[in-house]
């Protein structure tokens, strides 16, 4: 009963390692085009982004590099956790992806039809994989038909994704140990 579930989980874990690899071989051309396409999502949006700083920072740098075994790589943050956060939040658009900080930051995503929507901040703090080693934000909104309107941060499901995230790190982290 162990074995498979120690199969599917590394199957998944090897499955997210291909996609990181596959956005290293992308050509510059695309990469640049793409880049720009969530440069003007965030000035669209209004945010202010730091002048000359890329949107997605550090991604496509490969398996050495996520794990923090690259050459030059200052990584601070425990790579297995912060690639379980990026997994589970794969689906919704991403504005930033810092893996040095351990900080993800996706875009809106809408729910119910575009009547509500969900933005959420990641950060992984420490390699501890205890409750204090990832902070997680849930943000939504409801729209009137008019406008957005903020509900809040939903802190019960930020706390479901936060334990999602952790119970995955760490079975990898076993699976990996064996």
């Amino acid at each position: 009963m162990k074995k498979p579930i120690i199969l599917a989980i590394l199957f998944i874990f090897i499955n997210s390692c291909a996609q990181i690899q596959g956005l290293q071989d992308e050509p510059e051309s695309y990469k640049s085009q793409e880049e720009k396409v969530l440069t003007e999502k965030a000035e669209d949006r209004d945010l202010r982004l730091p002048s000359g700083s890329s949107i997605i920072e550090n991604s496509g740098q490969g398996i050495l590099g996520s794990l923090g075994l690259g050459s030059g790589t200052n990584f601070e943050v425990n790579s297995i956790t912060f690639s379980v956060a990026l997994d589970k939040v794969g689906f919704m658009p991403l504005i930033s992806v810092d893996s040095t900080a351990g900080i993800i930051v996706t875009d809106w995503y809408s729910l119910d039809d575009g009547q509500s929507r969900i933005k959420i901040n990641i950060r992984v703090v420490d390699q501890e994989m205890t409750d204090e080693s990832v902070t997680v934000s849930l943000f939504t909104q409801s729209s009137d038909g008019e406008k957005w309107i903020d509900q809040g941060i939903n802190s019960e499901q930020s706390l479901k994704i936060k334990q999602s995230i952790l119970n995955s790190a760490r079975s990898l982290a076993i699976a990996s140990e064996l």
